[in-house]
């Protein structure tokens, strides 16, 4: 019997299972597997980013809202004429003003005295605690990625903010640049694909320089 790779990406937001699915193809790591999803979205997206990439996709149902899809490399290995394009993320159903995206790409706040950048930052984290309404999203990139690793303070006041429901999401290539991929202390990691759809999704995004 064929041991068949599985990934259970239900509960994942999108567009997490179609991240997973990416990251299997492109690492090579088989030529058949299953994704497990629990959403219409994924689902389609998941199959329709297979199929874009030459591979056979077969679809199970098995039960409400519970779907498997079976991706096999197929041997002529070509990709279709017609790229089938991806169905939008659901946009979570929230106030718009909740839909605030916060990116984050230094460690500081301002330019001049790094000390003082690095101060005022952790006070503008602290600050929101208990302001309304709460950013959807805080999206840390480049040096910002110290925020959620190695700044004690920072990572505690934003701790407290993904406590709270804010979604906390640290740039992958940053961290591993910085070689912080082992100390990330709060959210999780993402990479360039969900950063832009984050903010295609967003209702306003708030630069902090």
């Amino acid at each position: 019997m064929e041991n068949i790779l599985t990934v259970d990406a239900r509960g994942l937001s999108c567009p997490q299972p179609v991240l997973e699915t990416k990251r299997i193809i492109d690492e090579q790591l088989s030529d058949h597997f299953r994704v497990l999803v629990d959403t219409e979205t994924s689902r389609e997206n998941v199959s329709r980013f297979a199929r874009n990439k030459g591979f056979h996709v077969e679809i199970r149902e098995n039960g409400q809202e519970q779907f498997e899809v079976d991706i096999r490399r197929t041997e002529a290995g070509s990709e279709p004429q017609a790229q089938e394009p991806l169905v939008p993320c659901p946009v979570p159903e929230t106030s718009a003003q909740s839909r605030n995206v916060v990116y984050v790409a230094n460690n500081c706040m301002g330019r001049g005295d790094d000390e003082l950048g690095q101060k005022l930052m952790r006070g503008f984290l602290r600050t929101w605690i208990d302001m309304e309404p709460k950013p959807w999203r805080m999206i840390f990139i480049n040096s910002g990625v110290r925020l959620t690793t190695i700044d004690d303070e920072s990572v505690e006041a934003v701790s407290m903010l993904e406590e709270r429901g804010v979604e906390v999401l640290s740039c992958g290539t940053c961290l591993q640049f910085f070689g912080l991929e082992d100390k990330l202390r709060v959210g999780k990691v993402t990479n360039m694909y969900e950063v832009i759809e984050s903010m295609n999704s967003a209702t306003k995004v708030i630069s902090v320089d």
